[in-house]
Order: structure tokens, then sequence, then C-alpha cells
């Protein structure tokens, strides 16, 4: 039998595709993060911490849209090359 996205995405309730496409964008952020820091734990302080480079906002609390995820994945790679 051959699956298609939707067949996953339309029996759950209040859940659409842009919906979970958010989650796993936000969760490649939250891997970004734990690579750039090398330590899961070192990640999750980082992220719930306010961060200079965005305007003192915690990244955490800027996933919820494109724009904020970017940024985040901006100051993590400045992070990875040492570039403040």
């Amino acid at each position: 039998m051959i699956y298609e996205a939707k067949d996953f995405t339309t029996n759950r309730p209040n859940q659409t595709t842009s919906t979970l496409t958010e989650r796993n964008t936000q969760t490649a952020v939250i891997r970004r993060a734990v690579e750039v820091m090398g330590d899961e734990a070192e990640a999750i302080r980082w992220l719930g911490n306010p961060v200079r480079a965005l305007n003192y906002a915690t990244p955490i609390s800027l996933l919820h849209d494109s724009q904020g995820r970017e940024d985040v994945l901006t100051v993590l790679g400045r992070l990875e090359h040492g570039v403040s």
C-alpha cells in the first residue's frame, strides 16, 4: 500500500500540514543549536536565555515564525564561526 503525506495529517484533529511543517522546522533549529553548542543541556540553556544579537529575545520565543527561525539560525551560524 502506498501512503501519501495527506494520509498522515487527516487523522489528526486540529493539525494541518503547515502546523506539522512548522513543528519540523522548529525541531530542525533546536537540533542545529545542539550541534553548534555541542551539548543538549547547553543548547537548551542557550535557547531559553536572552541573546543580545536577537534584541534580547530568547531564541526559543522566536521559533514560532519563519523570520524568527531564520534570525536564530543566523546567530547560530555566527557563533559556530566565532563571529560576534
